[in-house]
């Protein structure tokens, strides 16, 4: 198995935001640094799965919510086949390299917004990014919960969910010396635009 190389600790986040249209929505271009972080890299070697959340909101110019889109980018690393993986909503990508995953993770097109009928002429607008990174996907959070209080086998009797959730908080902290990322996020914000202005999107 190749070693994983971190190299310096970057803290993750979004650099560029660039918004467009692909047919009828609105869609937005991210560049991004550090991903996957550090931690992650370490969830990912030991066999188990990270996360990158990805929340997309369409704001006016008094600063009000038009509508959005939340994504979860799932990464692992296949301990047998050796490969990196990114899924998300049921498609995924593998890599062969740590470099190709950087590279993909740092240039994220096309993800979708709303639909560019939400937009209406002659408004400003801009786009709202918020990027939260999981050590830990939630979703693998919950299955060594499972584990940690017996989900695939009878419950000890005394021991209930808050316990066993108590014992998955102790076992991160453990393990990663700090725990998880569990909510620290990353905000940016794309140049205003109207409607006429938005170009196509290259697929």
């Amino acid at each position: 198995m190749p070693c994983l190389a971190f190299g310096e600790d970057h803290e993750a986040g979004v650099t560029g935001v660039a918004p467009s249209r692909a047919g009828e929505l609105l869609v937005c271009h991210l560049t991004t640094t550090g991903l996957p972080a550090e931690k992650q890299l370490q969830t990912m070697r030991s066999g188990l799965v990270s996360s990158v959340e990805l929340n997309l909101a369409l704001l006016d110019e008094n600063q009000q919510l038009l509508g959005g889109n939340t994504m979860t980018l799932r990464l692992a690393f296949d301990l047998w086949e050796e490969v990196f993986s990114v899924r998300e909503d049921g498609r995924e990508r593998r890599f062969n390299s740590l470099n190709e995953l950087q590279k993909y993770l740092s240039e994220l097109v096309n993800l979708p917004v709303v639909p560019v009928a939400s937009l209406g002429p002659d408004q400003r607008y801009r786009i709202q990014v918020g990027l939260v990174v999981h050590s830990i996907a939630p979703e693998e959070q919950k299955r060594m919960a499972g584990v940690i209080a017996g989900e695939h086998r009878p419950r000890r009797e005394g021991l209930n969910e808050q316990e066993a959730s108590v014992s998955l908080g102790r076992l991160i902290r453990l393990f990663y010396k700090g725990g998880n990322d569990e909510g620290k996020g990353h905000e940016k914000f794309s140049p205003w635009f109207e409607l006429g202005e938005l170009g196509h999107a290259e697929n």
